[in-house]
């Protein structure tokens, strides 16, 4: 008989537990989930810690890159070249962000060169981007496409899809 009782208290359980998980959180579980992305942490080049909420532009292009790696310094250079990228970085519409999520700090300060001044060059000094999945970098270089509230517009594009989709996006600003 104690058996039963047993049986049924963990049938019970089992079913308690098992209802509780809806697949929504709560109001505010969901607003501290929006506000991790806002609140990532990364330093310049000159070592100051800055978070992406404070970058206040239109989009907010991220880049992370490997310096190491040869197609992270070819997307680079690629974007390098894009005049409708400097041209919106020059209105206030976009910010570049890069930022160097591999490596150490050494080989981030060899490499400061190759990233342009009108850019943000940035160091995840916490290891954030593989830490947390809203990132979602698997490899190098990752690019995400973010706007103004910090929420993902695209990301895993290549920048020419990018580009593009900031084009409609920013002339339709206008």
């Amino acid at each position: 008989m104690k058996s039963i009782y047993l049986y049924l208290a963990c049938l019970l359980s089992i079913f308690l537990f098992a209802c509780q998980g809806n697949g929504r959180y709560p109001d505010a579980r969901q607003e501290t989930l929006k506000a991790s992305m806002s609140d990532y942490e990364f330093i310049d080049i000159e070592g100051t810690r800055h978070l992406l909420k404070d970058m206040k532009r239109n989009y907010k292009l991220l880049i992370f890159y490997d310096p190491a790696a040869a197609e992270s310094q070819q997307e680079i250079a690629a974007m390098k070249q894009s005049p409708l990228l400097a041209q919106w970085i020059a209105s206030g519409k976009v910010s570049v962000l890069a930022i160097c999520a591999t490596g150490d700090l050494s080989f981030w300060n060899a490499y400061k060169k190759h990233i342009p001044s009108q850019w943000v060059n940035g160091f995840d000094i916490k290891g954030e981007t593989r830490m947390k999945s809203f990132f979602s970098v698997s490899s190098f270089p990752s690019l995400v496409l973010l706007d103004d509230a910090n929420e993902t517009v695209k990301m895993g594009a290549g920048h020419k899809s990018l580009l593009s989709l900031l084009s409609s996006k920013c002339s339709s600003a206008n």
